[in-house]
């Protein structure tokens, strides 16, 4: 099932500090470390999208038009997701030496249809979050290159 991504204009939808302090005291500090992630990338910018399969404002973080990840929050636990190209983003992923291996077999078992996978990273601990932002770091080095 696809999911739908609206990505807000200005003065639409709740900001990302509203999304983020709406959380309990744990997921809003697994999500501000994703949001510092998101915004040490140079260009990128933070907007929330309206998520319309998970019925939701989420955070996102964007290189121009491009977008590079969101986080949700499940009941299950948060999530880093991002949208991963199988031919040209997912063999830079499975090369890079800095993407942590547990990240790699998620990629590797998530199925994609049309050429795209939506990848969903458990973010449960700080080290998840690190390990999230070397897999944030090769997409966005994919999307600047892309840019020209």
């Amino acid at each position: 099932m696809a999911t739908k991504l609206v990505t807000t204009e200005a003065g639409e939808g709740p900001k990302v500090a509203v999304v983020i302090d709406a959380m309990a005291v744990e997921g809003s500090r697994i999500m501000s470390m994703a949001q510092v992630l998101g915004l040490a990338l140079p260009g990128a910018d933070e907007r929330t999208v309206y998520d319309g399969f998970c019925r939701e404002w989420t955070p996102a973080y964007y290189l121009a038009k491009r977008q590079i990840f969101h986080v949700h929050v499940f009941k299950s636990g948060i999530r880093g997701s991002m949208f991963v190209g199988v031919r040209a983003m997912e063999p830079l992923i499975m090369a890079s030496p800095h993407v942590p291996d547990h990240i790699k077999e998620i990629v590797d078992n998530t199925k994609g249809g049309s050429g795209t996978k939506m990848l969903k990273i458990p973010l449960a601990t700080p080290e998840d979050v690190v390990g999230f932002g070397k897999l944030v770091q090769v997409k966005w080095e994919f999307e600047l290159d892309r840019l020209g």
